[in-house]
């Protein structure tokens, strides 16, 4: 379950961070999202790819019907 992620898709002029969603420039927002994290940035697509890789593995064979949170710890409050 991945928080918003940071990667060139929310960059694009036509999408919702750029389009009116944003009180700011997009780097302002991005850099207000990366404070709003307890880990002080938010994700990549690399975070949620080694999330997959390790549901992927032998590392995790004996887990099931798991909701991994991908986000940095905002949903836990964690920070």
């Amino acid at each position: 379950m991945p928080d918003l992620m940071n990667t060139p898709m929310v960059r694009q002029p036509s999408l919702a961070l750029a389009d009116g969603y944003q009180e700011a420039s997009l780097e302002e927002t991005l850099a207000k999202r990366d404070r709003q994290r307890p880990m002080g940035r938010m994700g990549e697509a690399w975070d949620v790819a080694y999330t997959a890789l390790w549901l992927a593995s032998d590392e995790s064979k004996y887990v099931t019907s798991a909701e991994i949170m991908v986000d940095g710890g905002i949903f836990a409050g964690i920070g």
